[in-house]
């Protein structure tokens, strides 16, 4: 009878495999770190994070977590609806609460289609997180997703750090994400999940952009990836013992940057921390470098390339003493005054886009705020200062430096140009153009982060003038 038949030899084997291959899955899962309280599944429908999904939940089961499923609709398929609908069946089928979000990916992105529905993704996940408690996302990534990105990566001229690939655990706008199987062949997560359907009747999705040729990754897994098979079979292990291996270097590296960085920065307020310059180009080429991309994330600026990075070091190295460098990267902008390089996330628009003065009278009040000019100035009593009389109900102009300004700082010294009075005080020139000027008709009467001329009258009691600028670092001395 067909039901007492015995088992093949292929039957039995299929059946060892099979078995191997949930031993396998569940055995990763058990050595992940540990996660409390819930976590959310990555879940496209496709076999990887079906299986994924399947396996969690009686890993969640087991560990009395309460588990969730996170689908992404990217709308780039024309059966992305039907996509989530089986998303939908296999969360019945498994009595897991299913999220759905819909995102837009930029087709334009300057980055690129993948990285822009990668970026749209992470952004949906941690919104789905965020509404269902979770702090704890677990991936799909295995084995074959690894040596995809190592070799992409390699293509594209990654270092040390980045050739680490993916990571086991990592974090991202505070969710914690886990990559069990990143040591898991794909082929091994297909058997399973062959035989899961098989049982269930449930069909994972099979998405056609995976071996698209217009994507990179797609490239590799039509053409480049088949060829290196047939050749280097075991190529996937040896890829992530490369990541691994990459990874432990670049962590040495970030340990010796990070030790060579607290030597030569120090606080610059309100830039954070600024280099010494004559310390960092005493390190020696590579070093220097390794510094340079530790200090500029710590600004939160990406790396730069690396001509352009071997440039800054060129440029940093070459110029003059009395030089002031500036390198724009990004929205921001690196500059060298003296023997300080500093990071400026402030407005740099020119002088001449900014309002150039701002008329106003002092009727007796404490402070007078110039939104025009970026401040407000104020106007202190103290025991002897400006004659307030002379100040009070008259026509007064806050303006921009024009050039070739003088100022007499005591009535001993003749009066001296306010580029030189700004030299000796130590502030660098893009400050200077921050600092505004008060008038009284034609009269200069003070210079802000120098003080009053004195040639103003006196008085006692008398006022003392001081600028409070909106960025603080208008009046900082190097």
């Amino acid at each position: 009878m067909a039901g007492s038949r015995k088992p093949s030899r292929a039957d039995s084997g299929a059946d060892v495999a099979t078995l191997h291959a949930s031993e396998l899955l569940s055995r990763a899962l058990d050595d992940l770190p540990p996660v409390e309280g819930s976590a959310g599944v990555a879940f496209s429908a496709g076999p990887d994070s079906a299986a994924l999904a399947v396996m969690a939940a009686e890993w969640a089961r087991r560990r009395g977590l309460r588990l969730w499923l996170f689908h992404v609709h990217h709308g780039l398929h024309q059966d992305a609806d039907a996509w989530t609908d089986r998303a939908a069946d296999l969360a019945r089928r498994l009595d897991l609460p299913l999220l759905v979000r819909r995102v837009k990916v930029d087709s334009d992105d300057p980055a690129g289609i993948e990285a822009a529905a990668r970026e749209a993704r992470y952004g949906a996940l941690a919104d789905m997180a965020a509404e269902a408690g979770v702090a704890t996302i677990l991936l799909a990534h295995h084995l074959d997703d690894q040596a995809e990105t190592v070799l992409l990566r390699l293509l594209r001229g990654a270092g040390p750090d980045g050739m680490g690939a993916m990571g086991r655990e990592t974090w991202k706008e505070g969710i914690r994400y886990l990559r069990p199987w990143l040591a898991v062949p794909r082929s091994r997560i297909l058997a399973f999940m062959q035989a899961y359907s098989a049982r269930s009747g449930f069909e994972a999705v099979l998405d056609p952009s995976n071996l698209d040729t217009r994507y990179a990754r797609g490239i590799l897994r039509a053409q480049v990836l088949p060829a290196i098979e047939r050749h280097w079979p075991g190529y996937r292990s040896t890829l992530e013992r490369f990541a691994r291996r990459s990874a432990e270097v670049a962590a040495l590296l970030k340990e010796v940057a990070q030790a060579d960085l607290e030597m030569i920065q120090e606080p610059r307020p309100p830039y954070g921390n600024a280099l010494r310059l004559s310390a960092l180009n005493r390190l020696a080429p590579a070093r220097r470098a390794m510094v340079l991309r530790l200090w500029l994330a710590g600004h939160g600026m990406a790396a730069p390339p690396e001509a352009r990075l071997r440039e800054m070091i060129r440029q940093l190295q070459d110029a003059a003493q009395d030089r002031q460098l500036l390198l724009r990267h990004g929205d921001m902008q690196v500059r060298r005054y003296r023997d300080h390089v500093i990071v400026d996330s402030r407005d740099s628009r020119p002088p001449a886009a900014r309002a150039a003065s701002v008329e106003f009278r002092w009727d007796g009040e404490p402070s007078v705020r110039l939104d025009a000019m970026e401040g407000t100035l104020l106007f202190l009593i103290e025991e002897s200062g400006i004659d307030p009389a002379w100040l009070r109900n008259t026509g007064l102009t806050m303006r921009r430096r024009r050039g070739r300004e003088r100022l007499q700082v005591s009535p001993q010294t003749p009066s001296r140009s306010l580029k030189n009075l700004y030299q000796e005080r130590g502030i660098p020139s893009w400050e200077r153009e921050r600092l505004p000027l008060l008038y009284r008709g034609d009269v200069l009467v003070y210079a802000a982060g120098l003080g009053p001329d004195a040639r103003t009258p006196r008085a006692s009691p008398g006022v003392r003038l001081e600028w409070r600028p909106d960025h603080p670092g208008a009046t900082v001395m190097f």
